[in-house]
């Protein structure tokens, strides 16, 4: 097995993800080859010192990340008519209701006499 070969399973060889078959002729390599050891063992201290480190990127690091994504695709926010609001809709028609019901009643009421005063004796 080339060297070339072996370099291209490394990552796949330090976290067990190659088949049985693979792994055998790796070790068989590694154990002939210092320089493809070397290049593991830079691998694996780098993977090791990678995942010991705690820091996570910031919220506007992210932000910053997924807008410029977002904006290389071509996904920007689409901006939102008022109409297309939830809320806005929702008033709109609780207005219209509240108008009809308005117009309803003052359609239907009979019409009305002078109201007249009492005089009490």
């Amino acid at each position: 097995m080339s060297c070339e070969t072996i370099r291209r399973e490394l990552v796949g060889f330090h976290f067990g993800e190659i088949d049985e078959a693979m792994r055998s002729e790796a070790e068989r390599h590694l154990v002939s080859c210092p320089a493809c050891l070397g290049e593991f063992l830079s691998l694996k201290r780098d993977v090791e010192l990678s995942a010991s480190v705690n820091e996570r990127p910031s919220a506007r690091l992210k932000a910053n990340l997924r807008s410029a994504v977002a904006t290389h695709l071509g996904l920007g926010p689409v901006p939102r008519l008022w109409w297309e609001r939830p809320l806005a809709y929702g008033l709109a028609a609780a207005a219209l209701i509240v108008a009809m019901v308005s117009v309803q009643s003052i359609a239907t009421s009979p019409p009305g006499r002078a109201p007249t005063v009492q005089r009490s004796r």
